[in-house]
């Protein structure tokens, strides 16, 4: 049912209309319009959604805004299954507008009505001639809309407008696309989760500008793991708009968008820069099978193409073995002033075209090689469509994943149309075929994954976590900060390694708890209004002997009354000196994802330098591994300037902990500040550490 339906086909309802008629639905369509105009191409023109006949499953609402209210609690009201909203003049138009968007969704949840939009494009199934949309993009041939193997969510119309007519003009399409508009209602998860038991999707494209509802959609994503069905996503809106802000270094360093950054990878989710390379990506992830390496071999007749390929797929982490002794042999027969290595060039290949499938064909049968990637570069025209035709051919018999890079140009678009054509796997672009094949490598990797699951909870950290709560209480946000000492009692508690520390509270107490931790020392003042004691100079390091631990309180006595005097003072901190290499771990809830784990170069140039890595809870090793080799300082681990290196994987050990910390505790704290993590007497050790606890656990 058409609500707003005229007799003018460049409205919206008219639009509509007319795509549905031209791209084949076949079922019931009726307008609703007081004025009861002549339409052609609708069973009836009623004047209310009273009238009809029977409930309908989908109401189109083509008409201003402040009418809207009414027409859901009628549609409500006579049991139809659904309405899209098309327009605008809600929640993106400010107050009143956000108002009468609540009053719509609140209508719709009454009658038990799912609502698309508002500011929606509706949604398009080529397959089923279902097309709820008004989109320029439907102005093309009928038999130009077709159905594809890559489902399409996106908050953006006019994106998908464009993405529509990329496909078009590729020879192909979307099973099903849904602009999801200001998503009152159904969002962008709930639409990823339909998309993912779509049996006609084999990939997921999303133009995501947010994430309502984090949890859900994550589920989604995880179900798209299961079902072994890529996503990829162009994120825009990347700005500092909406960071969270955090009073200590890892809310600092854990910005939303490292958060949504985290989220992608750890849902296996392949992220790219534009529209066009996410439909490349998405097209050749769903029509090329994940490999069960990263060992990648190379085929073209280009020595700066195969240079070219050689940097980019290194850059993204890509393995590109050379060829062994026995697939040289091979080899060797089929090249002309070209050269055996992995990229293989084979020359000029001129007087013998065939050659060039045939090698494809021995990277192909090779077990050293997880995927092969034939490249096209300009060749005789007249050689293309037996080229094209033996390399479509190869790929639909042979299990292994074989995604071509066409590099042909314009002599050669008969060859890409096809490949196109039989649905092999081909791209035009360099950068969009290194992301698919490092998404697709990825995806196979974490399938192969093992991720341990967080312990039950320890009823001895729940009790520090409720004492904890008692202390501080829960009437102000400001006051849901531990300070250090009460910090490092509950991350030990937690299972994390600490350095020996005692509170004191006058220098007998300080001078007596080092001879019991053995000097060296460091003495700290405890606080909970100086989260960074190093600024003002409320630490001393390395006091080798009594006299050295009384001079340093008289100092910090004095330090703290002339820069911090209104500062509440617990004590001091009496703890082992063990300088070494310092890391900082932590944990952050995200507004939008919840907790997530970071780990970075640490000390007290942490925010200064920038350097961490985020990441979604529970972790395996290897993910975990793979955050400390992103850092920019993992040099410094592995025995810089002839320093002893660290034990890597101990570290890596200590973040899948705090990874499983994330997960059980996550919904009693905020956040959770470890710097420095020092590497010292052989293990780490964490020295400092804060704590915020949720004021409403």
């Amino acid at each position: 049912a058409i609500v707003g339906l005229s007799a003018d086909p460049a409205k919206h309802g008219g639009k509509v209309l007319t795509s549905l008629r031209r791209f084949g639905f076949d079922g019931p369509v009726w307008g609703v319009n007081p004025k009861r105009p002549e339409v052609e191409g609708v069973d009836d023109v009623v004047a209310s959604l009273t009238h009809l006949p029977e409930p309908p499953d989908a109401v189109v609402i083509a008409v201003p805004a402040t009418r809207t209210p009414d027409v859901i609690a009628t549609a409500g009201e006579i049991g139809a299954g659904s309405a899209i909203l098309f327009g605008g003049g809600f929640a993106e138009a400010g107050d009143d507008g956000a108002a009468l968007q609540s009053k719509v969704l609140g209508l719709a949840r009454e009658h038990g009505l799912r609502l698309l939009g508002p500011n929606s494009a509706g949604m398009i199934n080529p397959s089923a001639g279902i097309v709820l949309s008004f989109l320029t993009c439907l102005e093309r041939p009928a038999d130009q809309l077709r159905p594809g193997p890559v489902g399409l969510v996106t908050q953006s119309g006019g994106t998908g407008s464009f993405l529509h007519n990329l496909a078009a003009e590729r020879g192909s399409g979307f099973a099903l696309s849904i602009s999801t508009g200001n998503e009152a209602d159904v969002d962008a998860a709930e639409a990823l989760r339909h998309l993912v038991d779509h049996p006609d999707v084999r990939a997921i494209a999303l133009v995501l500008e947010t994430v309502r509802d984090g949890p859900r959609f994550v589920a989604a994503a995880r179900a798209a793991l299961l079902a072994k069905k890529p996503i990829v996503v162009c994120k825009i809106g990347r700005s500092p708009v909406g960071q969270q802000v955090m009073r200590t270094h890892t809310g600092a360093l854990a910005g939303s968008e490292r958060a949504y950054d985290a989220a992608f990878d750890a849902l296996g989710i392949t992220v790219t820069s534009t529209p066009t390379e996410l439909f490349d990506v998405a097209e050749l992830m769903a029509r090329t099978p994940v490999p069960a390496g990263d060992r990648v071999g190379v085929v073209t007749h280009s020595g700066g193409t195969a240079v070219l390929l050689a940097d980019r797929a290194t850059a993204a982490g890509l393995s590109l073995p050379q060829p062994s002794q026995r697939l040289r042999e091979r080899l060797g027969p089929y090249l002309q002033h070209g050269a055996s290595g992995n990229p293989t060039d084979l020359g000029g290949i001129i007087t013998a075209p065939h050659r060039y499938v045939e090698v494809v064909r021995s990277f192909v049968d090779d077990p050293d090689y997880d995927v092969v990637v034939p490249v096209s570069t300009p060749h005789p025209s007249a050689h293309t469509p037996d080229r094209a035709t033996a390399l479509a051919a190869l790929a639909h018999e042979v299990d292994k994943p074989l995604p071509n890079l066409w590099l042909a140009g314009d002599l050669g678009a008969e060859g890409l149309a096809i490949l196109r054509a039989s649905g092999a796997p081909v791209t035009t672009d360099i950068g969009s075929l290194v992301e698919a094949v490092r998404g697709l490598v990825r995806l196979g990797a974490m399938r192969r994954d093992h991720v341990t699951l967080p312990p039950p909870p320890d009823p001895a950290v729940l009790t520090e976590l409720s004492a904890a709560h008692h202390a501080i209480g829960h009437h102000a946000a400001d006051n849901s900060g531990l300070d250090e000492a009460e910090s490092l009692r509950l991350v030990e508690a937690m299972g994390l390694p600490t350095v020996a520390s005692e509170v004191v509270h006058d220098p007998t107490e300080a001078a007596q708890a080092a001879d019991r931790l053995g000097y060296p020392v460091v003495l700290k003042a405890v606080s909970k209004d100086l989260p960074h004691k190093s600024d003002i100079g409320a630490v001393r390091l390395n006091l080798a002997s009594p006299d050295e631990l009384a001079a340093a309180w008289e100092e910090l006595a004095t330090t703290l009354a002339a820069r911090a005097p209104t500062a509440r003072l617990e004590g001091y901190l009496v703890e082992r000196y063990v300088p070494g290499v310092e890391m900082l771990l932590g944990l952050v809830r995200d507004p939008t994802f919840g907790p997530v784990v970071l780990v970075g170069t640490g000390g007290t140039v942490a925010e200064a330098i920038d350097d961490v890595a985020v990441a979604l809870p529970p972790l395996s090793t290897r993910t975990a591994a793979g955050l400390i080799d992103r850092l920019r300082g993992r040099s410094l681990l592995r025995g810089f300037r002839g320093t002893p290196p660290v034990d890597e994987p101990a570290l890596a050990d200590l973040l899948v902990r705090l990874s499983q910390i994330a997960v059980t505790y996550g919904d009693r704290i905020d956040e959770l500040d470890l710097n420095p993590v020092i590497y010292a007497e052989g293990r780490w050790q964490v020295a400092d550490a804060l704590v915020h606890l949720r004021t409403s656990p």
